[in-house]
């Protein structure tokens, strides 16, 4: 059974939740098997909210990121992101949105080897209406913000565990997105390094206002959030 348990109560004044599912479910079928990997989950997280959801493996935490990306279709249920449904959007559309709205964060980085870190970190701005100027100054600033400016031409496997995962927060916010969603980002990386990603985290909820939704195993971490949301079985949220 899927709990929610609220380790600060904090008071958002905007009217429209950054995220709301409403009754949403999820089922993986096969010609020989069906999975229901959620069931009936409600949740509403305001703007500015850092939540942290928490579960054994295989309780459906990442698909549940998934469908708040609007990477995955729920089987039932509405979802609105910033009070507008994708439901009815087409796959243009959504992706625009997508790109808008969200950006993510992996635990395997999922940085493109072949590209240096200024080229996967402009990849989210490369159908902006921007020019190659705005884009690379846009590049810039980010790096700066992760301290990775000098790193801008070197390729990921010249980088550390923690510096792909600064590139990756990087790439995340080069779109100026509202919501981040990361999926362990931590869970690479040994303490020293993942303090330093929590660090980055905490400072774009706290500074610039944004909306952090974060998978994690770690109870320390997680309690560095403003809710956690325990996960069992992917059944309901209490």
């Amino acid at each position: 059974m899927l709990q929610t348990v609220t380790s600060s109560d904090v008071n958002r004044s905007s009217a429209e939740p950054a995220i709301k599912l409403e009754g949403i479910g999820k089922i993986y079928r096969t010609d020989e098997i069906e999975t229901e990997a959620l069931e009936n989950v409600n949740l509403s997280i305001s703007k500015g909210e850092f939540v942290s959801i928490m579960g054994p493996s295989g309780c459906g935490k990442s698909t549940l990121l998934n469908i708040m990306g609007l990477l995955d279709r729920p089987s039932s249920g509405t979802i609105r992101i910033d009070g507008k449904s994708p439901e009815n959007m087409s796959d243009r559309q959504l992706s625009a949105f997508r790109s808008e709205k969200i950006g993510f964060v992996f635990q395997n980085f999922h940085l493109i080897k072949s590209l240096d870190v200024g080229g996967n970190v402009e990849i989210p701005i490369l159908y902006r209406s921007m020019n190659a100027r705005q884009r690379s100054e846009r590049v810039k600033e980010v790096l700066t913000r992760v301290d990775l400016l000098h790193r801008i031409h070197h390729f990921p496997s010249q980088l550390s565990g923690g510096q792909c995962q600064r590139v990756a927060i990087a790439r995340a916010i080069a779109g100026d997105p509202e919501i981040i969603l990361a999926d362990e980002p931590t869970g690479n990386l040994d303490s020293k390094m993942g303090a330093e990603v929590m660090d980055i985290l905490r400072s774009l909820n706290r500074h610039e206002g944004r909306t952090i939704v974060m998978v994690t195993h770690n109870e320390r971490q997680a309690a560095q959030s403003d809710r956690i949301i325990r996960f069992f079985d992917g059944r309901r949220v209490m």
